[in-house]
């Protein structure tokens, strides 16, 4: 099964490699998008990469291949992909950006504040406050034109704000380089720590592309928070877009013809949600005659992704300058070609976005439908086995929690489908996901259920194998599944996320459980043990090594969760000076391999790297701050998380009280616990995942959500394997005696 999967993942074009939204690999030693050179930054906001599609009228027209009814909306920029619509240049290279996000984007001013600071940084005080347009003033000085107005302002914001921004770094990292703004945006991204701005031009000119740097604003599409609503809003936007396009028309006839462009957009239209921003690098034609590409970057490891954060970094990069403390040393990067096709680049760039809302939708349907369907099948099978009801539904229950298990894998396994070229992509994802789930239910139907564990580990092998493989395979079905990253988004690009360490680290534990309960009915209690480490080993680094799951926060809860699993599979007792020191150890490892990712070059480090070095340069506080208020906030998700809490808090009563917990145990857990000895543990391990990583994760008590999403599916199936055996009344499972609370440290 594992080579079957890892060859499918390799295949072009189901793998993703070298298409737009697929991993790169060996992204931190590829050749600069943008060389050592004159640079010039046209920058805009509003503009996304369906304003330069060409309308088709419908779905119809679009599957019979229909020739579009009318340009787009953006048609130079359209056209600077085919042949740069200059002589002198070839189509550009291509990449959809990741914008701010959250209070970093509450006003268009954020984009340009977020090019000044090199990082994120608050563009208002509230969600609805008034936005502040950049405005520059003229000044008088030796090496200053003009100043920033309201800048003392927008300083006072960063005090106050998670973000911690410092603004002005990238302007000081310029100063001494001559460097042109030209625009008010353009200004407020070069101006030093003060505010002033050494070199600025209202409008282009000849003597804008004087100097090795020139940063561009070149105009808006954004609406105003009033005009969202506007009977007329589209039309105003699209006047809007067309008058965008046409000023970087103007602007890019007036650039030297030695000079590299970058056309970047900064801002979303945040009433709309995040969507990927266009990002175009126009070189000069060299003789090499190489084909136009996809542009990356070391923080995306994404084909045709890259981050507006990832412009500063090229500035300096294609100035001949080291970045700067504060900012990531992650320039746009020359990917895999893109299609010599404009038309095909756009379609995939634009498609990236909307594969990304799709997912998202989906997402919630998994995990809030996915929670709620699992409590609502595991109380109706308590509640029909308290009143002593006839087994007849038994067989409907078991399908069903055979299904519902099988959902969270299945979510993962439908990206080899690719769902998102089918014209109604919602509708093909949710179909791949009922097909796929209901055959992998099938196939563990045919899983003889005479062992308890039996069908429970079949189920949560396929989860772990599919995501192991995904990992060593640079996370190509995370990439396009709804538990995975969403580029879109820009919380994270690559590796495992929290959904899906969550699915990775129960599956594994009930797996390990599973592996280690056949060995001790087999009086082999020290390979069970084995059993265990090695499962867990295995979680460990694909999850937490950056070269595949590069999950920080993964390690700290997943070596104290294996470690009780496999003292209890040796036989051993449980202290909770034990798991302390385990859960130390945990934290040391993680902290090693951050470390060893830090001492790689700059340009090869993933985030853990990335992180360390931001502890070294004090740079990390505000981060773990703004991570977690995140996390504290997760408590006011709603119904789902606060019944999560009371759940954790009752399993915590039930495995760490003796007295309590005898009391409050149900009849079928301890028939279970009998049937399958190592459940009792392996649901204490579960418990440790979901309580420690909603701890040191800023995802806050969504993990523990996720968790049971997982869980409470495949101990549903447990109980009811348990239920539907015949002959055994006396409490004890084919596996032997059950494990008492002692080996819990009672």
């Amino acid at each position: 099964m594992l080579a079957a999967l890892a060859a499918i993942l390799v295949v072009p074009g189901v793998s993703g490699f070298g298409a737009a939204g697929g991993s790169v690999a060996g992204a931190g030693s590829a050749a600069p998008a943008v060389p050592e050179g004159p640079v010039v930054l046209v920058g805009t906001t509003g503009v996304r990469w369906s304003d330069l599609k060409a309308p088709v009228d419908g779905v119809g027209d679009e599957l019979a291949g229909a020739e579009p009814a009318e340009p787009p909306l953006a048609p130079y920029l359209a056209g600077l992909l085919d042949d740069a619509g200059l002589a002198d240049r070839r189509g550009a290279d291509a990449a959809g950006l990741a914008l701010t996000t959250g209070a970093a984007a509450r006003c268009p001013a954020g984009g340009w504040l977020a090019l000044s600071a090199g990082g994120l940084a608050e563009s208002a005080p509230a969600p609805r406050a008034a936005c502040e347009e950049p405005a520059v003033e003229p000044a008088a000085g030796q090496d200053t034109q003009a100043v920033v107005a309201g800048w003392a302002d927008w300083q006072a914001l960063q005090r106050g704000s998670a973000y911690g921004a410092r603004l002005g770094r990238l302007g000081d990292a310029l100063d001494g380089m001559c460097t042109t703004a030209v625009g008010a945006g353009a200004a407020v991204a070069v101006a030093r720590a003060d505010g002033s701005v050494g070199r600025y031009a209202d409008d282009v000119g000849p003597e804008a592309f004087e100097c090795p740097v020139t940063v561009i604003d070149a105009g808006s599409a954004l609406l105003a928070h009033d005009e969202i609503d506007r009977a007329d809003a589209e039309d105003l936007r699209a006047e809007r877009v067309a008058a965008v396009d046409a000023e970087v028309r103007r602007v890019l006839a007036e650039v030297p013809e030695d000079a590299t462009v970058v056309v970047a957009d900064l801002a979303n239209q945040r009433e709309r949600g995040p969507r990927l921003g266009i990002g175009l690098v126009l070189r000069p034609a060299g003789p090499d005659g190489a084909g136009p590409r996809y542009l990356t970057s070391s923080a995306t490891r994404t084909t045709g992704v890259a981050r507006a954060g990832d412009l500063p970094a090229t500035l300096l990069a294609a100035a001949g300058l080291a970045a700067a403390d504060g900012i990531e040393d992650t320039p746009l990067l020359a990917g895999a070609d893109r299609p010599a096709s404009g038309t095909e680049t756009i379609d995939a760039l634009a498609d990236l976005t909307e594969r990304d809302h799709e997912r998202r939708a989906a997402y919630s349907v998994l995990v809030e439908g996915g929670f709620w369907a699992a409590l609502a099948l595991a109380g109706l099978c308590w509640w029909a086995a308290a009143r002593g009801r006839a087994s007849g539904a038994r067989a409907a229950a078991v399908g069903a929690a055979l299904f519902l298990s099988a959902v969270p894998v299945a979510g993962f396994l439908a990206s080899l489908t690719g769902w998102w070229r089918f014209p109604l992509p919602g509708l093909a994802l949710g179909a791949a996901v009922v097909a796929i789930a209901g055959l992998l239910a099938g196939l563990a139907a045919l899983v003889p259920a005479r062992r308890t564990w039996a069908r429970p580990g079949f189920l949560a092998g396929v989860t772990f194998v599919v995501l192991t493989v995904d990992g060593l395979a640079s996370t190509v079905l995370n990439r396009a599944a709804p538990l995975g990253a969403a580029p879109s988004y820009g919380a994270r690009f690559y590796g495992f996320g929290n959904p899906t360490f969550c699915v990775y680290a129960v599956a594994g534990l009930v797996l390990a459980a599973a592996l280690a309960q056949w060995l001790v009915s087999r009086g082999r209690r020290g390979l069970a043990a084995t059993a265990v480490a090695g499962v867990g080993l295995v979680a460990v680094i694909v999850d937490v090594l950056p070269q595949f799951g590069a999950d920080l926060g993964g390690g700290p809860a997943l070596v104290p969760a294996f470690a009780v699993l496999g003292i209890a599979a040796y036989g051993g007792r449980l202290r909770v000076r034990r798991i302390v020191a385990v859960t130390a150890g945990g934290a040391v490892l993680v902290a090693a391999i951050g470390v060893a990712d830090w001492l790689r070059p700059a340009a090869q480090r993933s985030h853990l790297g990335r992180f360390v070095a931001d502890v070294i340069e004090g740079e990390a506080w505000s981060l773990l701050a703004r991570k977690a208020a995140y996390a504290a906030r997760s408590v006011l998700a709603g119904p789902s998380v606060w019944v999560t809490v009371l759940l954790l808090l009752a399993v915590a009563l039930v495995l760490f009280t003796p007295v309590l917990g005898r009391r409050l145990e149900p009849a079928w857990s301890v028939a279970a616990c009998s049937a399958w000895p190592l459940l009792r543990p392996a649901v204490a391990a579960i418990w440790l995942v979901a309580v420690i990583g909603s701890l040191i994760n800023d995802f806050g008590l969504r993990i523990g959500m996720i968790c049971l999403v997982v869980a409470v599916p495949l101990l549903t199936l447990t109980v009811l394997g348990v239920a539907g055996r015949t002959g055994d009344r006396t409490g004890q499972g084919a596996a032997g005696p059950a494990v008492d609370r002692a080996a819990l440290g009672k």
